[in-house]
């Protein structure tokens, strides 16, 4: 989505210091077509006088992020809360330890492939006898190395550890199979068993299939031969708890070009925002007070009693924002606007 709008070289030698990266525009929207948004005034009013050109850069793309946050996160404003749930609710008797074999223990998830969902892992519970150190890894079956591991000390029977992994179709490894738990050649901690009184039984998160798995004689942090997965009804000391919810992602990045102007609106009012927020201080008062003037009233238009009728920026992005609100319930129903080009692939 960063290239969507882009900014245009200045004709200004001493300025001309954009780089390939932020002059790119797919969608032929340039930040710098407003005269307020020139890069000479987001230079000279940024913070840091002796920024380097290679810093203001990533300033430049950093405004673009944040336009880009801003508008999906305008469009997208419904719950999108979907369930949340512990793998194991039910309770289990600490007396019994699990016989530990040097193996991958843990999880294969699958993903509902008809939805467009995003899960979150918040937090595991661990309920292992003995201290000591384990390796929890995520792999998904699109590339050999984990996405996301953490090392955790054991030191307690039953202990909370935060994770906060979300997996979401930001990345080329969406959806396939992914694989959640740990190498025991590494630890000297057993996990307790969980079969009393139903404390087996396994809760599966709308959307995911999620089912116990082990991998004998897996010793290493890549992922391991898929054939080679087997069933598991032992304990592997690991308990869940997982959020689902309503992904956009993949819906935004093949439809960028419904935001394009709505990106483009916010990143000019960023760029404002940023001389009229500026620490610096500007040698010409008289300028500077007259062009603080003129961008608030480029920002937030005149009224309607003016001589000259000035719709401000911020209306023209909410005007687009409710544009795009309603095309994106239309797509949701199965419809599309006349002659409207969408989908990123036709571009």
């Amino acid at each position: 989505m960063l290239g969507v709008v882009g900014f245009k070289q200045p004709y200004n030698p001493n300025y001309a210091i954009v780089d390939s990266e932020n002059q790119l525009s797919t969608s032929g929207y340039f930040v710098t077509d407003n005269p307020y948004a020139k890069i000479e005034y987001i230079k000279d009013s940024q913070d840091y006088a002796s920024i380097s050109n290679s810093d203001f850069n990533l300033f430049l793309k950093d405004l673009k992020k944040s336009a880009i946050s801003n508008v999906c996160n305008q469009v997208f404003n419904e719950f999108d809360f979907i369930d949340r749930t512990l793998l194991y609710k039910n309770a289990s008797n600490k007396e019994e330890l699990e016989v530990v074999k040097d193996a991958f223990v843990g999880y294969r998830i699958r993903v509902c492939k008809d939805n467009d969902v995003a899960f979150k892992i918040n937090r595991v519970l661990l309920d292992f006898q003995g201290g000591g150190d384990i390796t929890l890894f995520l792999w998904n079956t699109g590339k050999k190395s984990f996405i996301h591991s953490k090392l955790i000390t054991i030191t307690t029977d039953h202990q909370e550890v935060i994770l906060d992994w979300e997996v979401d179709n930001s990345d080329s490894t969406y959806k396939g199979e992914y694989y959640l738990g740990y190498n025991t050649d590494t630890t000297f901690t057993t996990p307790f068993k969980r079969d009393w009184n139903a404390g087996n039984v396994l809760s599966q998160p709308t959307h995911l299939n999620i089912q116990p798995v082990t991998v004998l004689g897996h010793k290493t942090n890549l992922l391991f031969d898929l054939t080679k997965v087997e069933g598991m009804s032992e304990s592997n000391g690991l308990n869940f708890d997982i959020t689902v919810y309503d992904d956009y992602t993949d819906f935004v990045i093949n439809n960028k070009m419904l935001f394009a102007r709505a990106i483009q609106l916010d990143a000019i009012i960023n760029c404002a925002q940023v001389y009229l927020s500026s620490l610096r201080s500007n040698s010409n008062q008289a300028h500077a007070a007259q062009l603080y003037e003129k961008i608030m009233i480029e920002l937030e238009g005149t009224s309607a009693g003016s001589i000259v009728n000035v719709v401000g920026l911020k209306n023209q992005l909410l005007g687009e924002i409710t544009t795009i609100r309603s095309e994106v319930q239309k797509m949701r129903m199965g419809f599309k606007k006349a002659n409207q080009i969408l989908v990123s692939t036709l571009m």
